[in-house]
């Protein structure tokens, strides 16, 4: 799972940024939707304990498409 939230938060942070997100306020996003690209990562593959359920990745996921699309 280390492995897996690393790559999902380098990517959170390079889409966010892409997105005109200065570093600070990027940073904070990571924090919480790092989840999101690391359920997308997995596949429905767990390497160690996924702590969040369907449902709140569900509503992190259309959180982070909203300030993506915003």
């Amino acid at each position: 799972m280390q492995r897996t939230e690393q790559t999902a938060r380098e990517i959170c942070l390079l889409d966010l940024k892409a997105k005109g997100f200065d570093d600070q306020e990027a940073s904070d996003l990571v924090d919480r939707f790092w989840p999101v690209l690391a359920n997308e990562i997995r596949e429905g593959i767990i390497d160690g304990a996924w702590p969040f359920s369907a449902k709140e990745i569900e509503v992190l996921s259309e959180e982070y498409r909203n300030l993506l699309e915003r």
